[in-house]
């Protein structure tokens, strides 16, 4: 078969001692195993996307991003590439509008990621050009390449419903916007107006019984929301069976929530993450959360969620709720279950998905089994079967079973769980029938491997003395590939994360409740060590990066210094050195990789690493071993000049540590209580937008920290929260 050649074309004006010329043209064989390869291609990119979309949420792994990311992107440009490719062959193939469909179906159906990046959300009118045209182009397959009447009316009906799904991604993109998260927080903020803001009576409240807090979970509508003068604002009537709050879920006494079925409040606390995450996307809408003056704010996380029962479990229970919290968060930004679930569960949703796998299995068997190649034209065999039909039993059933895999998806998320509470909790009549709270038990308590953990769990690593002299790889870091990634500075190589332990965890509650809503640096800690006078000229200094460095080349020194002495085995069992080790260099890696989560400006904060890692390169020139490079820095120390150089500061504060503290117990003490101090002072952030940015890469601890505080009422480091309203 090879090429078929066209007519021969002959130049009149040419000379006659001029050869001919021949046109060559694709085969149709050719061609189809090109379409083919296509679709093929993008059905492996779309089901990636569907069952691994939100993966990246969990995993900082360098192959889950670009993997998505490619998925992402390269999918859409795929399917309509195929298309156009379908469309300028020189013959009509039933296939192509059979692959067509079902690969838009799918392209829509990702529930998992609506947007690979917040600036997805705000380029929406780009995707929806981008659907409409890929839309006709299908539309207009199905009526060029079908004959069967039969089977062109099922195809234009999935076509239909493929339609209402991307309808679904235009609804999540708008609503992850800018003005969709500030339209869709203003109810809530107005709402909080009213019930904190406006309040002054916090002593009718309990935090541990929720008493009191009428946090908004889910019932609220158009028609019980009235608009008060002269503001405008949205008034919420919560009398109302339907609008469910915290509080009426920690009253409600049904089977369901009580603690023989639900023994550690995990259904109660997956519906107070719900409500805290409502609560804090208003910082995304640039609402002024006007409870955070409020005492009982403060409470809530101090004596509810961390209260003092002395059982550890209060403690992983705060950032338990956190996690699932941010999660929510992250579907809010990143996939379509908002939308989804705006109006309460997604009814028509199952209808649709049963439709398609009906109308799926139905076109596999009636026009499969008797399709024909093109006349003219030979189709490709792998021994008795049909190569072509072959290829589009796998596309559809694997698209059919996307299809279920989605539905199971829904009704196990974490969005389904609460809604079932919330309809339990609003209609008495549930909580009177067993076969209901069986029902609702079985669907509640299972759970997916998607949600199964909320992110990745691990603490970043980064040390400046040992990775100063890193050069990154010129074949991937220079000025050729610098406008399509960004390049790795000198000294940046990220150490092995580690896993984000419950000592860490314990550590940082416990500052937390020493030192209440008055935030630290670390000098508060040695205050209460009693090494203030000694140390707090380390916790004064120009800026914040300033300060993190320094306190992290002095507890480097201390544990090099500590690798050489004989006491190392007993003080390695410290849980007071772990944590130290894990923190300060966390805080490194913070500045080494992630400035905008800290509180100078981000270009500052580079800068300053920056020119430390000359300044450690100058100082420890000739410096190989770990051994070498304590001894000199030990040697800086020493000599006590802290007047310019992070580097020699560093080194004469590591230098103080390790004199003037008794025993290596009493210094990773306190060091260990410095840097959850640290910690907790560096969280707050008004750049929502890193964070959010952060959730889809894994997710970072400051990240939690951040949400917890602002839980508590927490949103700078002055004293106190200003009270908007006496303002």
């Amino acid at each position: 078969m090879g090429f078929e050649y066209t007519e021969l074309i002959h130049d009149m004006s040419v000379a006659p001692q001029a050869p001919y010329v021949f046109k060559k043209r694709e085969s149709y064989r050719t061609k189809l195993i090109r379409i083919e390869a296509y679709v093929g291609v993008t059905s492996i990119l779309l089901v990636f996307l569907v069952l691994f979309g939100s993966f990246r949420r969990r995993s900082r792994s360098s192959a889950v991003k670009y993997l998505t990311w490619i998925a992402y992107f390269l999918s859409t440009k795929l399917i309509t590439y195929t298309l156009g490719q379908m469309q300028s062959t020189t013959f009509y193939d039933e296939m192509f509008a059979v692959w067509a469909v079902f690969m838009g179906v799918v392209l829509s159906n990702s529930d998992a990621i609506s947007a690979y990046s917040l600036e997805d959300n705000e380029h929406r009118k780009r995707y929806n050009l981008e659907m409409l045209v890929q839309s006709f182009w299908v539309g207009y397959l199905i009526g060029e390449c079908i004959n069967s009447t039969e089977l062109m009316i099922q195809l234009y009906i999935v076509w239909f419903l493929s339609l209402g799904r991307a309808g679904e991604r235009i609804e999540a993109l708008m609503s992850a916007s800018k003005d969709g998260l500030a339209e869709h927080s203003k109810l809530v903020s107005d709402y909080m107006w009213d019930e904190h803001a406006l309040s002054k009576d916090d002593h009718a409240v309990d935090p541990v019984s929720m008493k009191g807090y009428n946090y908004l979970v889910t019932g609220e509508n158009e028609n019980r929301v009235n608009h008060v003068l002269p503001l405008y604002r949205k008034k919420l009537d919560i009398t109302v069976d339907e609008v469910v709050t915290v509080h009426k879920i920690w009253e409600c006494k049904g089977s369901l929530l009580s603690s023989r079925n639900d023994p550690n409040n995990r259904l109660k606390d997956i519906c107070l993450s719900f409500a805290l995450c409502r609560l804090l996307r208003r910082r995304f809408g640039r609402y002024l959360l006007h409870e955070s003056c409020q005492d009982k704010t403060w409470n809530f996380v101090r004596y509810g969620l961390l209260s003092e029962s002395g059982d550890d479990d209060h403690d992983e229970r705060a950032f338990r709720v956190v996690e699932v919290e941010l999660a929510f968060l992250y579907d809010s930004l990143y996939t379509k279950y908002p939308a989804l679930f705006a109006n309460g569960f997604p009814k028509l949703r199952p209808f649709v998905s049963l439709l398609i796998v009906v109308l799926g299995c139905w076109i596999v068997g009636s026009f499969l089994h008797r399709y024909n190649t093109p006349y003219g034209y030979r189709s490709l065999t792998f021994g008795r079967f049909n190569c072509d039909v072959l290829l589009t039993y796998l596309v559809i059933f694997t698209f059919l079973f996307i299809e279920v895999m989605q539905l199971v998806f829904i009704f196990s998320s974490d969005w389904a769980k609460v809604l079932f509470v919330c309809k339990y909790v609003a209609k008495p009549s549930w909580r009177t029938k067993r076969i209901v709270e069986k029902i609702l038990g079985f669907v509640c308590h299972s759970r997916s491997w998607l949600n199964s953990q909320p992110w990745e769990r691990k603490l970043g690593q980064y040390d400046l003395i040992k990775h100063f002299d890193h050069d990154p790889c010129k074949l991937i870091n220079n000025w050729f590939v610098s406008p399509y990634k960004d390049l790795k500075r000198k000294g940046e190589k990220e150490n092995k994360r580690i896993k984000l332990t419950t000592e860490v965890k314990k550590a940082v509650v416990l500052s937390f409740k020493t030192n209440g809503r008055k935030l630290s640096n670390g000098l508060a800690s040695l205050q209460r060590n009693g090494f203030a006078d000694q140390f707090s000229w380390a916790c004064r200094l120009e800026t914040q990066t300033h300060v993190v460095l320094v306190w992290h080349i002095a507890t480097t020194l201390c544990e090099k210094s500590l690798s050489f002495s004989q006491t190392e085995i007993s003080a390695a069992k410290s849980k007071y050195f772990n944590v130290a080790n894990a923190l300060s260099k966390y805080c490194a890696y913070l500045v080494a990789f992630k400035p905008r989560l800290l509180p100078d400006h981000a270009y500052t904060t580079e800068f300053i690493f920056s020119r430390v890692v000359y300044e450690a390169r100058d100082l420890l020139k000739g410096c190989k071993t770990s051994e070498s490079k304590c001894r000199k820095m030990m040697k800086l120390g020493h000599e006590g000049d802290r007047e310019n150089e992070i580097i020699k500061r560093g080194a004469v504060l590591g230098k103080q540590l390790i004199d003037e503290t008794e025993n290596w117990e009493q210094l990773w003490k306190v060091l260990s209580e410095f840097w959850a101090e640290m910690m907790l002072f560096v969280a707050p952030s008004d750049d929502v937008t890193a964070h959010a940015e952060n959730l889809a890469t894994g997710g970072e601890f400051v990240t939690h920290l951040w949400a917890l505080l602002t839980n508590a009422g927490i949103l700078n480091r002055s004293e106190q929260a200003v009270d908007h309203l006496d303002a």
